[in-house]
């Protein structure tokens, strides 16, 4: 069977998330579009892009670049467990 190479260009940090997924399937991209591809092929059907999904990938992308200019929490990490203890006990009061 003769193959041939299909590209195309996504957003990089959609292409970082969805490595993510596809790897944790055991997949590696390449397997992810000759799926798509054949899928199309065997059905007639082109899958369309959701909008609702796109916003959410949106609003995940702004809370992730929100949640990276955060200050690091060092205090929390260096208190002892009797600080903790104490911190904790004080708001149950």
């Amino acid at each position: 069977m003769a193959t041939a190479v299909v590209s195309g260009r996504v957003d990089e940090a959609v292409r970082t998330r969805a490595a993510r997924y596809i790897q944790q399937a055991g997949m590696v991209p390449g397997d992810v579009i000759r799926i798509v591809w054949e899928h199309i092929a065997r059905t007639g059907e082109v899958p369309q892009e959701d909008a609702d999904a796109a916003a959410d990938a949106d609003r995940w992308d702004q809370f992730m670049s929100f949640r990276d200019r955060l200050p690091e929490a060092t205090w929390l990490a260096t208190m002892t467990d009797g600080q903790m203890k104490d911190m904790i006990a004080g708001r149950y009061v």
